[in-house]
């Protein structure tokens, strides 16, 4: 019986990973040291990605090509990922947590973070798991909504 692979499961290269989203190997290193992606590193020290890294990776490119954001914006933009929400709403902890006051980067790439993070593998998160769609940015940092586009079709009738 043959295993199904999950979109989280890291099972391809960073060679395969550079094709799939058109940019050179370095590039997805770049990508890697900014902490946009988190790698899975085997004990040879590969990297292997997920295809949820591939969907991450290609927003990411988005951004850059479509909107003209460059590597520290993106991570400001991903800094705003209310990770609390995600986290058993927001408490002490979370009060207490850089994640919660900076802008350095995404809550994944934060030393120091609060107790519900401490001893988390961030690739198992939630936050770092959650489907990054470009389009979707600001309905998953600030929870608003665009209308139906039917609703949008009566108004406009």
């Amino acid at each position: 019986m043959k295993k199904k692979i999950d979109i989280y499961d890291a099972v391809l290269t960073i060679g395969t990973v550079a094709k799939l989203v058109d940019v050179a190997v370095q590039t997805i290193r770049m990508y890697e040291q900014a902490g946009l992606i988190l790698p899975v590193k085997t004990s040879t020290g590969r990297r292997m990605y997920s295809a949820r890294d591939v969907d991450r990776l290609r927003c990411v490119r988005n951004m850059i090509r479509e909107h003209g954001l460059n590597l520290n914006g993106i991570k400001r933009l991903m800094s705003l990922l209310p990770c609390w929400e995600f986290k058993g709403g927001l408490d002490e902890d979370c009060r207490h947590c850089p994640a919660y006051y900076d802008l350095e980067g995404p809550c994944w790439t934060l030393r120091n973070v609060g107790d519900k993070c401490k001893n988390a593998n961030c690739r198992d998160c939630e936050v770092y798991r959650m489907e990054l769609d470009c389009k979707r940015l600001k309905e998953i940092v600030f929870g608003h909504r665009r209308p139906q586009d039917s609703q949008r079709s009566k108004s406009e009738n």
